[in-house]
């Protein structure tokens, strides 16, 4: 079998373009992105995507600063343009259909150990704070990327981890040497040194170059257009400042951006980067990114730094046999440009003629002053006459059906009916139609609600990973924060690593909802599973946690004993813990029959179930029930109401009564025995079978 050549994939001319020396390869890059553009511009689908951002923003296509109000056109400006943007309305039902229910994740760790269960727990902190409490208003972005993907087709929400982002680590170090230098030492201040942390981009369809020529889902390569001010990048890079400062700005170079921008006004030095990032692939074993403006401003060039290429998108449909994300509401852009026209028919008819004229007879004799004030008499000439009002404002009742036509056929097209557009129709009177109805659009809109769910999870996911890679303990404490301490002493250091077993997913949006947590707390109360003062303080916070932190604890304790007994160790027991809790919880280690095979493990067990149930049974009764426990009777001891013992069945030995069955412990404590059947059977029947197994064994016994 003949050798492969590693050199053939590098090679200049013959080779991959993503395994070529860096300005080989950045000036293929450039090649690749100049025919996407113009691949993009052929097909007609550069112009639907401006025109779709156009009516999107303003109802029309056709210019952006006439928008939102009354427009005059025509030779005189006799035309009045009217726009009623029926298509925004639309599609922002949409958008808050998918997207009214606040993102929630929470992280599931693959093992069900009290470590990984301390992990989801971190995980979970690390998420919210990443939503909400980061500053990074990460929910914005992810709605925000659902709307591109609504108006354009698809939204991209790209991640990385920026070094000059987070607290200052150095601060102290900086602060000496700054007093060292007050003092007369030639000394050079250190640079800021900074914990870093994640940067989030949104992108939109303008921003992204993938192989257009990929049927399948899945790219092993993109390219990524961001926009940096170049005086920063300077900054960063010194080495560059020519080049950097050589590059047009976004407002200098036409771009194939969404907004129209003035080519004569300088009003950004935000400059185009290009980001390149290739997976790890066969040719490419440990991927590629590179950072670049162009093959003279190379900035970085490197294998992929993360464990896959951070951009994730949400499309709610793809163009067939490409990347190409499609959106319903490029069907309704024609009607929309359709309800315009009508819209401004309607309105130039009105505004032409809305003032009637008056039909005055030549004969009339009349003052026409008259005629324009009201209250008046008027004499005229019967013979002439009268004055007549001009009706020229009438339009016809076609104009108007066909205006509701397309309206409702927008509504038909995008899924989106009256009902969910607060506007139910007339023939729609009882509640259980409407609701009927607004289901409908609610399916409908499943495939793109599944679409952010999945983005959700995406960049959740991300997310943790990219905490677990690149930042460290002391990171991690300060996003839990105070409430999530006890949880944060668990790891230590690289224990943060055992964190790629959690996966991310979409929670239940109903336990982050303020009435949601509540009535969940209105569960847990009927059910005694939290105190009335527990309840109260669900109420009044909102916090679900502080009610149920107390048995999460315990469970993962629970857990954690398991673990340390199935490894050989004893575990004590003290007289003040959930003792049925615990028996419950560590009887399920030998539920598994490969389990009871070890014989060891076995007696560990049930040695510390019978200290479990020892303590039960001698610890002070009133500080059990003061925990909440039901205290034992001791061996031996006479049951309640002066009652004597129940002797145990012939040829069996007393049972422990935590074991027993609630009939048996019922009939324990009430000293009584169950009676014999033939004594409840009447005179002269004593000696009746009592079964018909009794009855044939006397049959055949005869």
């Amino acid at each position: 079998m003949a050798e492969f050549d590693e050199s053939i994939i590098s090679d200049k001319d013959r080779g991959y373009f993503a395994a070529k020396p860096a300005e080989d390869c950045v000036q293929n890059l450039e090649g690749k992105i100049d025919n996407y553009f113009k691949t993009l511009e052929n097909l007609g689908w550069w112009d639907k995507l401006k025109d779709a951002y156009a009516i999107w923003s303003t109802g029309s296509k056709d210019s952006i600063g006439e928008a939102h109000q009354v427009n005059f056109s025509g030779d005189d400006g006799e035309f009045a343009n009217l726009i009623a943007n029926h298509y925004y309305n639309i599609g922002k039902n949409m958008h808050t259909m998918v997207t009214s229910v606040r993102p929630a994740m929470e992280t599931r760790a693959v093992n069900t150990d009290a470590k990984s269960q301390i992990q989801t727990k971190l995980g979970n902190g690390l998420l919210d704070y990443y939503m909400r409490g980061s500053g990074k208003k990460v929910e914005k972005r992810l709605k925000m990327a659902c709307e591109y993907a609504i108006a354009l087709g698809a939204g991209h929400i790209k991640l990385s981890w920026n070094q000059n982002l987070g607290e200052m680590t150095n601060g102290e170090k900086i602060m000496e040497a700054q007093k060292r230098r007050q003092l007369g030492e030639a000394i050079k201040l250190p640079l800021p040194e900074y914990e870093g942390d994640i940067d989030f981009t949104l992108l939109s369809p303008f921003d992204i170059v993938e192989d257009i020529t990929r049927e399948d889902i899945k790219q092993d390569w993109k390219i990524v257009r961001s926009y940096k001010n170049k005086f920063d990048l300077i900054k960063v890079y010194p080495q560059f400042t020519d080049e950097l400062l050589k590059i047009e700005t976004k407002s200098e170079k036409p771009n194939m951006s969404c907004m129209y921008l003035s080519l004569s006004d300088k009003i950004t030095d935000d400059i185009p980067v290009w980001e390149f990032y290739h997976e790890r692939t066969e040719s490419v074993p440990e991927g590629r990114y590179i950072l670049f403006c162009n093959k003279e401003t190379i900035m970085y060039d490197g294998p992929l730094p993360y464990r896959a290429i951070p951009i994730y998108s949400i499309k709610p449909s793809q163009v067939l046999g490409t990347p190409l994300g499609r959106s319903d509401m490029f069907e309704l852009m024609p009607l929309q440009e359709a309800i315009n026209g009508l819209y401004s028919t309607i309105l130039t008819n009105q505004m032409a003629f809305g003032v009637q004229s008056v039909l005055v007879p030549t004969t009339g004799n009349f003052d026409p002053y008259q005629v324009t004030q009201g209250l008046n008499i008027i004499k005229y000439n019967p013979q002439g006459g009268e004055p007549k009002p001009l009706q020229l404002t009438a339009t016809p009742p076609e104009v108007f059906k066909f205006l509701e036509f397309l309206i409702q056929t927008q509504e038909t097209i995008s899924g989106i009916n009256s009902v969910v557009r607060g506007n139910p129709e007339a023939s729609l009177r009882s509640g259980s139609a409407i609701a009927m109805i607004q289901s409908n659009a609610i399916q409908y809109m499943s495939n793109l609600q599944a679409e952010y769910v999945a983005l959700i999870e995406d960049v959740g996911l991300g997310m943790i990973q990219m905490l677990i890679d690149f930042a460290d303990s002391p990171r991690i404490a300060n996003i839990v924060g105070e409430s999530g301490r006890s949880y944060v002493k668990e790891f230590k250091g690289d224990d943060l690593r055992a964190i790629n077993r959690v996966v991310v997913d979409s929670a239940n949006p109903m336990s982050k909802t303020i009435a949601g947590r509540i009535n969940m707390a209105d569960n847990l109360l009927q059910y005694g599973e939290i105190t009335p003062k527990q309840y109260m303080n669900v109420v009044n916070t909102g916090n679900l946690e502080t009610a149920t932190d107390a048995t999460t604890t315990a469970e993962m304790a629970i857990k954690k004993e398991n673990e340390m007994m199935m490894d050989g160790e004893e575990v004590a027991v003290l007289y003040f813990e959930d003792h049925m809790q615990h028996i419950q919880g560590h009887k399920q280690i030998v539920s598994d029959p490969e389990l009871k095979r070890n014989p060891e493990l076995v007696r560990l067990i049930g040695e510390h179930i019978q200290e479990h149930v020892r303590l039960l049974r001698e610890t002070d009764p009133d500080l059990l029930m003061t925990l909440g426990q039901q205290p034992l009777r001791p061996q031996g001891a006479p049951p309640p109401q002066g009652q004597p013992p129940a002797p145990a069945p012939e040829g069996q030995v007393p049972g422990n009564p935590a074991l027993e069955t609630p009939q048996q412990q019922a009939i324990a404590q009430q000293g009584a025995q169950p009676q014999e059947m033939g004594a409840r059977l009447p005179a002269g029947f004593e000696e009746s079978p009592l079964s018909g197994a009794q009855n044939l064994e006397r049959i055949q016994g005869q």
